[in-house]
């Protein structure tokens, strides 16, 4: 019996040699060695870029709310600075952090004013004191919940041109793109311009062939998300400088989209509307 589980021991001890042989062919580095290696790139990449990234954020899992587009400088390894389109609110610094897990995980790992109000419960963001200037003034999300932000976010690509993250809580894509040096110190006026213009619209309907299909605001405090009769979930977008863009494509009757440029008021559409680039759908204010 003993030469038996003396046989036995040799044996296992020889498999577990023979799979580390193998992983060291597969791999040159340990995976802890590549998950470093992973949080440093992301380091490096955020900070690459002096003149910042622009933030394609959508909070919910549900995208109740809609998307925000926020500004993004990464002043090092430890300080970022953020605005956002939907506030009139000067820049706010923080800190944040990139630490490994499933595989680079960014954190803002201290208050944001800006950031952070996404993840306030609804009893916080009723108060006059967590307001943000130029944005809702009133609760928004359910008084446990808010509008559901969070603040840790996989990050799943990483490249000059974008960063493409994922909620840990929402599972919600999030993309980062590199803000030109040209277009840096009017891109956010821009955009505060494009939601002065475009928020002001509301009652929509779709126009598809002959059809005409009314939309409502799924919240209508943001007016970021609608909602058609037939269809449990709303139509996300930000706000551009062109028009509107969505979270993911969208299909109305058939007709598939993800972003609707704005057209001028002419003929009968006296307050424009915005159109996909076919022209085979349209999304036309009524006030």
């Amino acid at each position: 019996m003993k030469l038996k589980l003396f046989i036995l021991g040799i044996t296992i001890l020889s498999l577990n040699a023979s799979c580390e042989k193998k992983m060291d062919y597969i791999f040159d580095e340990s995976p802890t060695d590549r998950l470093n290696a992973s949080v440093s790139n992301v380091y490096s990449t955020l900070q690459s870029n002096k003149d910042g990234w622009l933030i394609k954020y959508f909070p919910s899992s549900a995208l109740e709310f809609g998307g925000y587009t926020l500004f993004a400088k990464f002043n090092n390894a430890v300080d970022i600075t953020i605005e956002g389109d939907f506030t009139t609110l000067a820049a706010q610094n923080s800190t944040y952090t990139v630490v490994p897990g499933a595989g680079p995980i960014l954190t803002l790992d201290t208050y944001n004013r800006i950031f952070h109000y996404f993840a306030l419960p609804g009893y916080f963001n009723r108060s006059s004191s967590y307001f943000l200037p130029g944005f809702v003034t009133a609760q928004l999300g359910a008084i446990n919940e808010g509008m559901k932000g969070e603040n840790d976010f996989l990050v799943t690509k990483v490249s000059a041109d974008s960063v493409i993250m994922e909620g840990r809580k929402s599972y919600n894509k999030i993309v980062l793109l590199p803000i030109k040096s040209s277009e840096a110190s009017s891109i956010v006026a821009t955009y505060r311009s494009a939601i002065t213009k475009f928020h002001a619209f509301s009652n929509y309907k779709f126009e598809v062939g002959t059809e005409s299909i009314p939309a409502i605001f799924a919240t209508a405090a943001t007016k970021r998300a609608l909602m058609i009769a037939g269809n449990a979930k709303p139509y996300a977008y930000r706000y551009t400088p062109t028009g509107l863009d969505f979270y993911t494509e969208y299909d109305v009757n058939g007709v598939k989209f993800r972003e609707l440029k704005y057209v001028e008021p002419t003929g009968t559409y006296t307050k424009g509307y915005f159109t996909n680039d076919a022209g085979t759908i349209k999304l036309v204010p009524q006030s």
